[in-house]
């Protein structure tokens, strides 16, 4: 373990609190990870899941790009497993494996402006073209100077890893990208709030991977306000704007008659959550053992709200918090019944590299899936 600052617990390698770049720690969990040949790439034809990365660096000028693997390099890896579109679907596979995923997936980055979402670059516009399509999907990319394949995937606390970045200065979309008519049609309602179009999504069957990529490509809401939105924060939202539609049906059901326990592990990361008679209420409490990715010594941190949804950022638990609270919502509106909810979220080393906050949202679904103590 390398070292490890007060701080960390808190910056979790995404706020840069110790004013060290790149993070020493998720450096060093670069290095746990096997890597492949060594490979310049100058240019890329291959699928995307699909994907597309907006960063947040510089923000109201961020790197936007399409999300893609080279379609051509099986003499030196062999056949390329490409990552899902939903990163739900690596749940229950080893972190070995779940990295393994993102090996080769070269985000292309090209700087824009965040109102650009409105009237699009080229490199842009096949981005929005990505985070429409429901499979995936034919890209080509040209780069400014050639990027070397093979080494690990960076890794996130919010998003899924990712492997190499490069300069994009030319992009194509390949083949037709398969579009849910509803997701064309909701696009097209420029006079549509984001919030009520994130409610007829999902309402229609859109999965919350799939509406976090619209409202990042600045493909949502009224047209005079549709920017391209950070990926890390377009999870955050899509999760919390889900779980507040949820809340306002799950407030007026009638309450459990017990209390319930359930309980689910992925990764190191142990679940327990306490159902309890009575109005809405949440906490999450996580607790990082000793020797755990962000922490040296063990330590308790957690957020909570009470009869709503918080209006203020869960500082403490970040992402972690709204995907939690989601999962939960959802299996109570599927019951027609409300609650209090405590999650306490155990933490081991075993956790040695962040994968995003999906692990977090599904492993909290598990739990509400198995029958309760």
């Amino acid at each position: 373990m390398g070292p490890v600052f007060p701080e960390c617990i808190d910056c979790r390698g995404v706020r840069g609190l110790c004013g060290i770049s790149p993070c020493p720690l998720l450096a060093e969990v670069k290095q746990r990870l096997p890597v492949g040949p060594p490979i310049q790439v100058t240019d890329l034809a291959g699928p995307s899941p699909p994907s597309m990365f907006v960063g947040r660096h510089g923000y109201p000028r961020i790197s936007v790009g399409p999300m893609a693997i080279p379609g051509n390099l099986e003499d030196e890896y062999g056949e390329q497993q490409l990552a899902p579109a939903d990163p739900k679907e690596l749940y229950g596979l080893e972190l070995e494996e779940v990295a393994s995923q993102y090996l080769n997936l070269i985000r292309g980055r090209s700087s824009a402006a965040v109102k650009s979402a409105q009237n699009p670059t080229k490199i842009v516009s096949d981005s929005q073209q990505l985070a429409l399509a429901a499979t995936d999907v034919e890209v080509e990319m040209h780069f400014t100077r050639p990027i070397l394949l093979g080494g690990s995937p960076t890794f996130d606390a919010l998003s899924s890893p990712m492997g190499p970045t490069a300069e994009v200065h030319k992009s194509e979309i390949i083949s037709n990208p398969i579009i849910p008519r509803k997701v064309d049609s909701i696009v097209d309602e420029t006079h549509l709030l984001a919030t009520d179009a994130i409610d007829e999504l999902s309402e229609s069957g859109i999965e919350e991977a799939h509406i976090t990529r619209l409202l990042s490509a600045g493909l949502l809401g009224h047209q005079s306000r549709r920017r391209l939105v950070p990926t890390r924060w377009s999870i955050t939202a899509t999760d919390d704007m889900l779980g507040k539609r949820l809340w306002e049906q799950v407030r007026d059901h009638p309450t459990i008659n017990r209390v319930e326990l359930y309980s689910a592990n992925n990764l190191d990361n142990h679940f327990h959550l306490i159902l309890t008679p009575g109005v809405w209420a949440f906490q999450l409490l996580e607790h990082w053992a000793q020797g755990s990715l962000w922490s040296s010594e063990s330590k308790v941190i957690g957020d909570w709200e009470e009869m709503q949804p918080r209006t203020k950022y869960a500082e403490a638990t970040t992402g972690a918090y709204y995907a939690a609270r989601l999962a939960v919502l959802e299996a109570l509106d599927a019951r027609r019944r409300s609650a209090a909810c405590l999650i306490w979220r155990d933490i081991g080393p075993g956790y040695w590299a962040p994968v995003g906050v999906w692990l977090i949202r599904e492993t909290v679904r598990d739990a509400m899936r198995q029958k309760p103590l």
